[in-house]
């Protein structure tokens, strides 16, 4: 994309100064609000960073802070982010998201690279979350004509076992020797293939995902230390060492700030 961005501030102040969002959809998160530092940390899945009004800094393994307006971290990069109190927006996209395909190919990244874009919509799209502070019915349908899902097969079918056993039993550590059998394969081949195929090791991805459903059960039952040890999490300290790892931040204060909270159900 090669429209220019507009950086110009809200003209009007039709929300709280300081809110923060977070919408959860079906394999895919929306976050905007304003932040300062993130130490480094790295994800489990590809995230899209927007400087909803001004460009924000990035450092690199290297130390070098260098400033985006849009772009694309992908799985398994340690980065850390300065956004100076600005505002800023992600989107996060799990691989088993209907709308994976359609991210790749809109913000194509690479692994150990981040990608810069011009995306003048993509923009515009978090300038309007953020201050029209939406429902998350509204966020969907303006993310499914940006992304449209796409039906069938995005990933080896073999390791499509490994996500849905991580899905639907989070609490379990499935060993090397039992994911080999379940797939036929020798426990090393099924750790490279899922590393080749998802971008990250099996167990970067399995805390990923951990955090992503628990996550989804604290909005449901607003108890932190019940959502994460039901995904996994072996106490309270566990998991916010996970979430900082993953996120940069303790998860305490981030939850605190939300101010809308919703899940697509």
């Amino acid at each position: 994309m090669d429209a220019t961005c507009d950086l110009h501030e809200p003209a009007t102040q039709r929300f709280h100064p300081f809110h923060s969002q977070l919408y959860l959809g079906d394999g895919r998160a929306v976050y905007c609000g304003p932040l300062q530092h993130l130490e480094a940390h790295v994800y489990g899945a590809p995230v899209l960073h927007v400087g909803i009004y001004k460009p924000f800094k990035m450092m690199l393994a290297d130390g070098v802070w260098r400033s985006y307006r849009v772009a694309v971290v992908p799985p398994g990069l340690r980065h850390a982010l300065d956004v100076a109190g600005g505002v800023h927006g992600k989107l996060f996209m799990d691989v088993e998201s209907l709308s994976a395909s359609a991210f790749r190919q809109r913000f194509p990244y690479r692994k150990g690279v981040v990608g810069r874009f011009r995306d003048a919509e993509i923009v515009e799209l978090f300038h309007w979350i953020f201050e029209e502070n939406p429902r998350q019915p509204e966020v969907e349908t303006r993310l499914d004509r940006l992304l449209p899902a796409e039906y069938g097969a995005t990933v080896d079918p073999r390791i499509a076992q490994i996500l849905a056993l991580i899905r639907n039993e989070p609490d379990r550590n499935y060993s090397q020797g039992e994911l080999g059998e379940a797939l036929g394969l020798s426990p090393s081949r099924v750790l490279h293939l899922f590393s080749s195929e998802i971008g990250v090791p099996y167990r970067r991805y399995r805390m990923w995902k951990r955090l992503w459903l628990a996550t989804e059960l604290l909005h449901a039952n607003d108890n932190m230390t019940m959502a994460a040890m039901e995904c996994g999490f072996a106490d309270a300290s566990h998991y916010s060492h996970a979430f900082r790892d993953t996120f940069g931040v303790n998860p305490a204060p981030v939850f605190r700030k939300i101010e809308r909270f919703e899940r697509l159900v």
